[in-house]
């Protein structure tokens, strides 16, 4: 597995978009701090340009971030099908296993590395063009940060099976919105009326990072599970549906025919 991870990993290095993505979001981000800085500098009393508001901006978008590891996952992932790389992968004689995991840990990775690197960029165009609101708000994004990575992860691994087993990019991408954020939205409404989708819903990642609210007096996230000490709670759901999704998406993709 090793192998074929160092062979991902100059493959994927080697891509422009792998910089672009991460150049684009960064830039985005660090335009409204910009943004935010000189409309402070032309308007007198102006509230938002602070960090306090910049860092908000960035753990309430949280659901976003997750849309996010469906589109990474796939631009990771690469046309495998279309340029028969992977008939070729197996052809050389990488077990099946290899390939379908090394891919989801390069995807984990890389997704680490891309929101590091933007949100430390952001941040720190933050902390140097707007006034400081102090540590706390930072140290807010950090526990929402703890909450939310599981999840993330989640959402890579279920869009990592679908990529091995559908072969058409976009029907795959197709499968994981509607696993990952339609789903949970049938069941929302479902829920009003029947107690075993109220229930399900609560264990389905979008609601579980939609509804996080926060104790701004304690600066500490409320979550769907456990309230502000539910981090224990989101890993093991999370834990327990990333071995699942991968379980099921390794068995199905160790049975399908490459072609």
């Amino acid at each position: 597995m090793i192998s074929y991870m160092k062979s991902e990993y100059y493959r994927i290095f080697r891509n422009k978009w792998t910089y672009l993505f991460i150049l684009i979001s960064s830039v985005l981000l660090a335009s409204s701090n910009v943004v935010l800085a000189m409309v402070n500098g032309s308007e007198k009393n102006f509230p938002y340009a602070t960090t306090k508001f910049a860092i908000s901006m960035f753990y309430s978008n949280y659901p976003i971030v997750f849309i996010l590891c469906i589109a990474i996952t796939a631009m990771v992932f690469g046309n495998e099908y279309t340029n028969h790389t992977m008939k070729n992968s197996v052809s050389y004689g990488i077990s099946r296993g290899d390939i379908y995991f090394g891919k989801f840990i390069v995807e984990v990775m890389y997704s680490i590395l891309a929101f590091l690197i933007i949100g430390a960029i952001d941040i720190g165009f933050a902390y140097l063009l707007l006034e400081n609101s102090g540590v706390d708000y930072l140290f807010l994004l950090l526990r929402a940060c703890a909450a939310a990575f599981p999840l993330f992860l989640v959402a890579i691994a279920v869009a990592n099976s679908f990529l091995f087993t559908i072969e058409s990019t976009g029907a795959s991408n197709a499968a994981s919105v509607g696993l990952l954020l339609a789903f949970p939205l049938v069941c929302n409404m479902l829920g009003m009326k029947f107690t075993f989708f109220m229930e399900l819903a609560k264990l389905l990642p979008w609601n579980m990072i939609y509804y996080i609210r926060f104790d701004m007096e304690k600066f500490q996230p409320i979550l769907l599970w456990g309230g502000r000490n539910g981090y224990g709670y989101y890993w093991l759901i999370a834990f327990i549906e990333i071995i699942i999704v991968s379980v099921i998406g390794f068995v199905i993709y160790k049975k399908k025919e490459i072609k």
